[in-house]
């Protein structure tokens, strides 16, 4: 169960003690925050008790109190501590207390640091047989310093006059620089084994070197023989070794790293050597896999048509459709705007448009200062060079009129398969950009899309008519009022003998009509006179004014 609390808001406010189970530290807290408020409030000694029963918030508290409210209300605030001492602390609680102030010791920790916690606890037992006075204490306190301090604190032979807090103050710093002689030393060592983790020892440096002289191949006494011209002759047609001797090596004697043969069970090399070596060397060995390129990669365009080995998923297309966009042409033979089906070509560095649409829609024809010369994209035998001698002003629009061109040239090419066919002059000159994937030909300025238009709404537009128009439709309603006069006029007649009352034939005079007020509107004050803001007026003026 957690332990009881004190709360108290303001001195002069009564505090409250919350819920939990009394310990010697919250009786100690309760007791201190009701002096404060007897303090301020001035509550006089037989009120006292009273006025801060109701701030025991836990119930078995409230309970006591009500149980035995006249004893505890007639008595005084001492005795009513004492009472909720007696019956709600632990049992034996100061004696337990003053045990853990008179065994507890320094150890590790620093001096201050436990004569406070030391201290704190003796308060508790204020005003109890148990609690120990200054001299007591500080006789506790030195007998339970740490070995190194005690004997400090002995060699400095501190004064016993010294009063408690005198005397703790002193211990504190021959503690302080106990505690630092103690960093220091311990950093000494520290930086010492750090180093030594770093630092070989020179005799294990030299110790540890591996020996670079070459063991004796031989450690018989007995002295190996040189070899014979027919041992020579021997291993230089089996594929041997001069060092080791032996037939079939992988090495020869400058690169040979099993040394010498010992002299002691040496024997003369012979032709039956040989030939068991070589049998030994011609056993069949493990097989080792080897990787390497069996095949290359096979353009598709080379796959016969039967070949199932390509993937139309991962290749590109024979051929796209065309871009083609449709537009609007004028000239001065046409009435109104003819539709062209454009091609659009960014590979072409020319704008060529048919001679049969130029004579349709007749248009100027200007002549080339030099004439552009150009060759069929597929050569042979019966090709021939073209010559363009002649160009035209052309500006096509969208069909929407959403978006026009700026006027390029397009140079005259008879018998053009298209009609217009739209290149990089075209392009660049418009500020346009080519999407092939998404198919789109878009305008960085105006980001309309040639190919894919936007659709739009028309709205209908009622016109407004001219002065010339309102004019002509007044002198036509006049002239049918003059013609129907007649008829108006009866009707007219008509009209007021059916209405007569409402159409008097004189209106009455004014000092006949009536006084009796039917509606009337009241002002706040209509006598009261706004007052304006004056405002300066400049010495130019000010003459004029006057």
């Amino acid at each position: 169960m957690k332990t009881a609390s004190v709360d108290q808001s303001a001195p002069n406010k009564p505090p409250k003690l919350l819920a939990g189970d009394l310990t010697p530290e919250a009786a100690r807290d309760w007791e201190d925050a009701c002096s404060t408020y007897f303090l301020h409030k001035e509550i006089e000694d037989k009120n006292q008790v009273k006025m801060i029963a109701s701030g025991m918030q836990d119930r078995r508290l409230h309970t006591w109190y009500l149980t035995q409210k006249a004893t505890l209300n007639a008595g005084t605030f001492e005795d009513y501590m004492a009472a909720l001492k007696k019956d709600w602390l632990e049992a034996h609680w100061e004696t337990k207390l003053r045990k853990k102030v008179m065994g507890s010791h320094q150890n590790a920790r620093p001096f201050y640091e436990w004569a406070l916690e030391v201290q704190d606890q003796n308060t508790l037992l204020f005003g109890n047989d148990a609690h120990l006075d200054n001299v007591q204490l500080r006789n506790q306190l030195e007998a339970n310093l740490c070995d190194e301090l005690h004997t400090t604190v002995l060699r400095a032979k501190l004064a016993k006059t010294l009063t408690l807090k005198e005397w703790i103050e002193e211990v504190r710093q021959l503690d302080d620089k106990r505690l630092e002689d103690l960093a220091t030393h311990k950093k000494f060592a520290e930086d010492c084994h750090n180093k030594s983790k770093h630092t070989t020892p020179s005799n294990y440096t030299s110790s540890s070197k591996p020996s670079t002289s070459r063991p004796p191949t031989n450690t018989s006494t007995h002295r190996l023989e040189a070899l014979t011209a027919a041992e020579r002759t021997l291993l230089a047609d089996n594929g041997g070794c001069f060092k080791c001797r032996k037939f079939y090596v992988p090495h020869r004697s400058k690169d040979c790293t099993d040394g010498a043969p010992d002299a002691s069970t040496y024997k003369p090399l012979t032709e039956a050597d040989a030939i068991a070596a070589k049998a030994k060397n011609d056993k069949p060995k493990k097989p080792v896999a080897a990787v390497a390129p069996v095949a290359a990669v096979m353009a598709s365009s080379f796959l016969e048509a039967d070949s199932d080995s390509e993937d139309d998923t991962c290749v590109a297309p024979f051929e796209t459709a065309h871009l083609t966009w449709p537009c609007l042409l004028t000239g001065p033979s046409c009435d109104s705007f003819e539709r062209i089906d454009a091609l659009i070509d960014h590979g072409s560095h020319l704008v060529l448009i048919n001679e049969d649409v130029v004579n349709k829609l007749g248009l100027r024809r200007r002549k080339l200062r030099v004439e552009i010369q150009a060759n069929s994209a597929f050569l042979n035998s019966s090709s021939s060079t073209l010559s363009f001698s002649e160009y035209v002003h052309l500006s096509p629009s969208s069909l929407d009129n959403g978006w026009h061109s700026r006027t390029i040239r397009a140079i005259i090419a008879p018998k053009l398969v298209v009609p217009l066919l739209l290149g990089g002059p075209f392009l660049s000159h418009n500020c346009l950009i080519i999407d092939h994937e998404l198919r789109t030909c878009i305008n960085k300025e105006s980001d309309y899309d040639l190919l894919n238009p936007p659709k739009r709404v028309h709205h209908v537009h009622t016109p407004i008519p001219s002065k010339r128009d309102l004019y002509r439709l007044r002198k036509d309603v006049m002239h049918e009022l003059q013609h129907n006069k007649e008829q108006l006029d009866r009707l007219d007649a008509e009209m007021r003998r059916k209405y007569e009352d409402r159409f008097p034939s004189d209106i009455p005079h004014i000092d006949n009509l009536p006084t009796d007020i039917v509606h009337r509107i009241r002002l706040k004050d209509p006598n009261k006179i706004i007052q304006c803001r004056r405002y300066n007026t400049p010495r130019k003026y000010r003459e004029a004014w006057e």
